[in-house]
């Protein structure tokens, strides 16, 4: 096992050097903790994996393209967490379990798995340290009922 999990660690290194890679921090709405780790071979791209943590938690990958010049103005797609959606599956009486279905629906939230259109605007340049603003609107579904819905997120982050 030991020596499966070297040659594939050693498999990976090189295409992970050769990349730069970054390390962000956020927060935002509905996710509250943003961590994300991205990557690229050039200025104007750049591709992320981050973990979003709030009302809800889930994985999310994605690809941004910058616009302009300057790197600050950027569109993308993301597939994974796409936003949270309320799904209410108690049945509420006028006893103590009614009490207990009203408050545990406060934090009644589920990720809406599925796919996102992007937009962000990073001040220094997509692939440079400094604060960045992303919104996220897409289409999933919420395993929790079986149904799809649309979704969203707002995340202010600092890339290091």
């Amino acid at each position: 096992m030991k020596k499966g999990l070297i040659l594939l660690s050693l498999c990976f290194a090189p295409t992970a050097f050769a990349n730069d890679v970054n390390f962000s921090l956020g927060a935002g709405y509905p996710y509250f903790v943003v961590p994300e780790v991205s990557w690229s071979n050039t200025d104007n791209q750049r591709w992320y994996a981050k973990y979003n943590l709030g009302l809800d938690d889930g994985f999310s990958v994605g690809f941004e393209y910058a616009l302009d010049p300057n790197q600050q103005h950027s569109i993308g797609l993301l597939a994974g967490a796409v936003g949270v959606r309320d799904i209410d599956d108690c049945d509420k009486d006028d006893g103590l379990s009614g009490l207990a279905c009203a408050i545990g629906s406060i934090f009644d939230e589920h990720s809406i798995q599925g796919a996102a259109l992007s937009y962000s605007y990073s001040v220094n340049g997509l692939n440079q340290s400094g604060w960045r603003f992303r919104l996220d609107a897409g289409y999933g579904r919420v395993s929790a009922d079986d149904n799809n819905y649309a979704g969203g997120n707002a995340t202010i982050s600092y890339q290091f």
